[in-house]
């Protein structure tokens, strides 16, 4: 890569992209977890002054998207672009390159956010964003198009590593590298990517209709008109859902894999472990 910071800016190695990925996920989740400090004193006892309920509800729904949107996911995704390509005897990440467009997309979800809620303008529908309340006779203003905006940076950067880590494992394996050898942590980034590309469209959907809805004036969730506001909850939970276990099934490779190395002693059950990984994927989704 260049010298200097122009080259550090446009470095595409995946492990320093995944570094760059965990470190800015961690501050995320340092500023989320400022945030949740705050509702905390907020409620610690009655008739609290600390916030009042329009702060209260701008940070309660800025530390609920902070926490699912720009910690959680990214940085199971992070470990997944730094240790794939090594595990696999990949020289780097499949498309290099959108690996690091990705990071940026990431990047700028979170600014956007924290920047809005700085100038007074961040989320205040909680980070679900439900309508009617987050429609336009509801929430007036820009609050919940930022959450909008961000939901697709977010997403788009989830899309673009789980596209990245499938084209990896199954095309850019070391020779001899056969798929009943790869470590358990592989195969749950696996899963998990494959979860990613069937659930996160329909988070990008749910919250572009609402965008259209507030700033176009379509009715995909107005009953007035044709539309139905329990759509977007639909939309919203079959991603919401998996997300859960997008999270969870990296945890459960790494445990398998740490388990594994520090005990001396092979896996039991790989083939049977694999299948879990696949069960879980789709049960997720029922």
């Amino acid at each position: 890569s260049k010298p200097g910071l122009r080259g550090w800016l446009t470095n595409t190695d995946h492990k320093s992209v995944a570094k760059r990925y965990i470190v800015t996920a961690f501050l995320f989740f340092l500023l989320g977890g400022i945030e949740a400090a705050l509702i905390r004193m907020q409620l610690a006892r009655p008739e609290g002054r600390l916030l009042g309920p329009d702060a209260y509800n701008q940070i309660f729904s800025t530390h609920g998207t902070t926490m699912m949107f720009l910690f959680a996911v990214p940085v199971m995704e992070a470990m997944g672009i730094y240790l794939v390509p090594l595990m696999v005897g990949a020289r780097n990440i499949a498309f290099p390159r959108l690996n690091a467009f990705s990071y940026y997309m990431f990047l700028f979800g979170g600014v956007l956010l924290f920047s809005a809620l700085m100038l007074n303008t961040g989320p205040d529908t909680g980070w679900f964003s439900y309508p009617p309340l987050s429609g336009p006779d509801y929430s007036p203003g820009k609050r919940a198009d930022i959450f909008n905006q961000l939901i697709t940076f977010t997403e788009v950067a989830a899309l673009a590593v789980a596209v990245e880590l499938v084209a990896t494992i199954f095309k850019m394996r070391a020779p001899g590298m056969t798929l009943n050898r790869i470590p358990l942590f592989v195969w749950s980034m696996l899963v998990t990517s494959f979860m990613v590309i069937f659930a996160m469209p329909a988070v990008v959907s749910s919250s572009t209709f609402l965008l259209l809805d507030r700033l176009v004036g379509t009715h995909f969730y107005n009953p007035a008109e044709g539309g139905d506001s329990v759509l977007y909850q639909h939309l919203f939970w079959f991603f919401g859902h998996p997300e859960v276990y997008i999270i969870f099934l990296p945890a459960l490779g790494m445990a398998s894999m740490i388990i594994t190395t520090f005990t001396g002693r092979r896996t039991f059950g790989y083939i049977s472990l694999v299948l879990s990984l696949f069960a879980t994927g789709f049960v997720a989704f029922s």
